[in-house]
């Protein structure tokens, strides 16, 4: 009986933990990593669990270090883990965007990537 008990505790206390360390990793974008792209109106990222809007934020540069201005990101889907801005007319060249987001769960990430954008 005990041995069951025992059993029993540590298979919940396995589940409770492995749903504990969750981290929010981005899954895709648009336009996609390291794509060529032509005019993208909008820039959306889809990240592996649901992130706090308040805590995360993107960096959007051109290649040469100029920042973009970007409208405010807000969720795209009720499980908070979509997230879109619309993008202004970019001209052609290489853009850079720079995510860091804070799970729900509190856990903080982050990550870079790159695309294109031709005439």
């Amino acid at each position: 009986m005990r041995l069951a008990l025992f059993v029993s505790g540590v298979l919940c206390f396995g589940v409770m933990a492995s749903g504990a360390d969750a981290h929010a990793f981005l899954v895709r974008s648009d336009p996609a990593v390291g794509s060529v792209a032509t005019k993208p109106a909008m820039l959306r990222l889809e990240f592996s669990e649901a992130i706090e809007l308040g805590f995360s934020g993107v960096d959007f540069t051109r290649s040469s270090g100029g920042a973009v201005a970007l409208n405010e990101f807000r969720f795209a889907d009720n499980g908070h883990k979509v997230l879109v801005a619309d993008l202004p007319m970019l001209a052609p060249g290489t853009y850079r965007v720079k995510w860091r987001v804070v799970s729900v769960d509190t856990h903080r990430t982050e990550g870079e990537f790159s695309f294109t954008v031709r005439q």
